[in-house]
């Protein structure tokens, strides 16, 4: 292909990834790139751009063959996945935003590259504008990794730097959120911890060669967060993040988690506020290094998917290095041992629980808060139960294995 050559972009969806990348290419004249043809789903929504510039017909941009490669930038995963899947088994390069798409069908989406020759990227999927999936696909494609862990969701961590930092309440943190596009109107998958799960399923595949299935990953979010919650974190010196992990055991097992939990000022991740976003990648040698980027905003999204673009145009492809080497898939390590501190209204979710050094930290009218020691088992096993009481449970420490001292609140009995 000649290099010098308009390379034409088929975009799904106009949304906030959608008009960053044409915002961008917009600015960018010396870039190769057009988008030739944009295909939305609302015929009667008002848009930035004349009529003559939108399909409202899937197919009819995955037929042209004038087109170069497509961009998937639209929120249905389902539709997603469809619009994708199709292009791939028609042997396009596919750039996706869609987290929710990849996590759930990464295994698939790379068979169908395989037997159809297509290529799919999705670096704007995970983190926003840092280039984590490339990070840890190339720089420690040889390296074995530690762990990775960090904040992948930037609207939850705008809130919690709104209610550390500013000392809003979380209501007003969220629709502050909502208000600058960093959270949706509906904004359950970001604050339950669910994006942050998708987003982990991914890096595990390039990490540590093992794509999770969401439902192997237990999840939990800010969304439950109380007064009482901050107060315990303040009272031992800490903050609240938001955070999702991913290692090995010493047995090579592999443990995924996606929880809040209290940041020191001595943890990395403390200095990741606001909209950013902050993966620490630590490996077996070079130890821990710290990506951080802005995770959440048209701009920083496009500006990865643009990354991408350039990439596949240029022949860049995923290698899965580390996913052709692993002869057998690692399992979950089921009995890993996390210590949590949790808050409840019904009592019984903590026999049903089933802690091990359990210690009551606070009684009051409404709720019990205690700390101890739970299983990963526990966690995904139990992990409904504990949103449907609207509980609040966090890990003591981003690094899950190191035990905390903690101080106790004075028991409040509230009328």
């Amino acid at each position: 292909m000649d290099s010098n050559r308009l390379l034409k972009i088929g975009l799904f969806g106009f949304g906030c990834v959608g008009q960053g990348l044409y915002d961008i290419l917009a600015r960018e004249k010396n870039l190769p790139y057009q988008i030739e043809k944009i295909c939305v789903k609302d015929p009667n929504k008002v848009r930035p751009l004349s009529s003559e510039h939108f399909s409202f017909n899937p197919e009819e941009l995955i037929n042209n063959d004038e087109l170069d490669l497509f961009v998937e930038a639209i929120s249905d995963a389902d539709e997603a996945y469809d619009i994708v899947s199709a292009a791939l088994r028609k042997g396009k390069r596919v750039v996706t935003a869609n987290k929710k798409l990849v996590a759930y069908h990464l295994p698939e989406l790379i068979a169908l590259q395989q037997e159809f020759g297509g290529v799919l990227l999705y670096e704007a999927a995970v983190a926003g504008g840092i280039p984590i999936i490339r990070a840890v696909e190339e720089f420690f494609s040889n390296e074995p990794l530690v762990r990775v862990h960090g904040i992948l969701n930037g609207s939850s961590n705008y809130i919690l730097s709104q209610i550390f930092l500013q000392k809003k309440p979380y209501a007003e943190a969220l629709k502050e959120a909502q208000d600058k596009g960093f959270a949706e109107l509906d904004p359950w998958l970001d604050v339950a911890g669910a994006d942050s799960r998708h987003k982990l399923c991914i890096l595990a595949a390039h990490a540590f060669g093992r794509p999770l299935a969401p439902q192997e990953v237990a999840f939990f979010g800010i969304d439950y967060l109380g007064a009482r919650d901050l107060e315990f974190a303040r009272l031992n010196g800490c903050g609240i993040k938001l955070i999702a992990s991913v290692h090995l055991n010493e047995s090579g097992q592999i443990v995924p988690l996606v929880i809040p939990a209290l940041v020191n000022e001595t943890d990395d991740l403390k200095v990741v506020e606001q909209e950013f976003n902050g993966v620490i990648a630590e490996g077996t040698y070079s130890g821990p290094q710290l990506f951080k980027g802005k995770g959440a905003g048209g701009h920083p999204t496009g500006a990865a998917v643009l990354s991408d673009v350039i990439s596949i145009g240029q022949g860049y492809q995923y290698g899965y290095k580390k996913l052709k080497r692993s002869q057998t898939q690692p399992a979950l390590a089921l009995d890993y041992k996390i210590e949590v501190y949790l808050r409840t209204a019904d009592p019984k979710l903590i026999d049903v629980l089933e802690f091990s050094n359990q210690r009551n930290i606070e009684a009051a009218a409404d709720s019990d808060s205690v700390v101890g020691v739970l299983t990963l088992e526990s966690l995904i096993k139990h992990q409904d139960k504990i949103r449907e009481a609207g509980a609040f449970i966090m890990a003591l420490s981003s690094d899950f294995v190191k035990k905390k001292a903690v101080k106790q609140q004075e028991a409040v009995a509230l009328t």
